[in-house]
């Protein structure tokens, strides 16, 4: 058994060292810095004039449709950024569209719900040949009547 810390580090080095630590550090902890933005937006770069730490421009990398909403909120992404470093690292930002919108999770379907007693008496005939009590018990539950006043699954 090894340490995950000591895998992690040589593949997150060579990263590391092509764009900075400045931005392996944003990248790492941009969810906490910014919070729910993360969800559709992300640091690309920052780059300092040279030889420089701070005031440098920030370039973020947002999903596509979201770029005013970026513009209204960017002195506050600066702020939460700069409160992250402890100093004045940004002091502009730009913005790239090139994100793909996040996927979301497939909406559940309701089960299929047996509408008569017709139906509960097929079942239990389907069913009659399980030896085991608790799992036809479980299959009896599973296929029986759905109550619809509740809407779990929406």
């Amino acid at each position: 058994m090894r340490r995950l810390s000591t895998m992690i580090e040589q593949m997150v080095a060579p990263s590391a060292k092509e764009r900075g630590f400045a931005i392996s550090r944003l990248i790492s902890h941009w969810r906490e810095i910014v919070g729910d933005i993360s969800e559709w937006c992300r640091p690309a770069d920052i780059h300092f004039t040279r030889g420089s730490r701070n005031n440098g421009t920030l370039k973020l990398q947002i999903t596509s449709g979201r770029g005013p909403q970026a513009q209204a909120i960017s002195g506050q992404i600066m702020d939460s950024v700069n409160a992250a470093f402890g100093y004045q690292a940004v002091n502009r930002i730009t913005l790239v569209q090139s994100l793909a919108p996040a996927r979301q999770a497939p909406a559940l379907k309701k089960p299929a719900t047996i509408s008569n007693a017709k139906d509960i008496w097929a079942l239990d005939e389907k069913l009659k040949d399980i030896k085991s009590p608790e799992l036809r018990a479980a299959l009896r539950r599973l296929g029986g009547p759905v109550d619809d006043t509740s809407d779990d699954c929406n």
